[in-house]
């Protein structure tokens, strides 16, 4: 993969772990998320001012590996990838990593839709840069 990778370093505290003290598995999905929005702030893009234009985007299918579990106190940074372009789609490669090392990865499909009708449509020029060649 060619396109630019996101970071977006996070801290886990007490309140991320389960009763085991490690890092609940459901939360992995937030980071991903986190990465996600914070990807298109960074480009200047913010997802309501997306929403007023008729645009947003929706996951349509994860396929997560958890590899090593994350506890309190760890310092991750969640990244987010574009690995295919589509028309109305991205698949994106997402991982966690924990000192240089991937504890968990994600492969995601991101479908554009209109905000209305949740109807497919073509991802808007600005986000396909964004994806393919960085900021806008």
């Amino acid at each position: 993969m060619s396109n630019p990778v996101f970071q977006l370093p996070i801290n886990l505290y007490f309140e991320d772990t389960d009763a085991m003290g490690i890092v609940y598995h459901a939360n992995y999905i937030k980071y991903f998320e986190r990465a996600r929005t914070e990807w298109f702030r960074s480009a200047g893009l913010q997802h309501m001012e997306l929403a007023a234009l008729g645009v947003g985007f929706v996951t349509r299918k994860a396929d997560i590996e958890w590899l090593t579990p994350l506890t309190m106190d760890d310092k991750i940074i969640a990244t987010a990838q574009v690995s295919k372009m589509g028309n109305a789609s991205a698949e994106l490669e997402q991982t966690i990593l924990r000192d240089g090392v991937i504890v968990c990865r994600a492969a995601v499909l991101m479908v554009c839709v209109d905000f209305v009708t949740k109807r497919p449509i073509a991802v808007p020029d600005a986000v396909r840069v964004m994806f393919t060649k960085g900021n806008v």
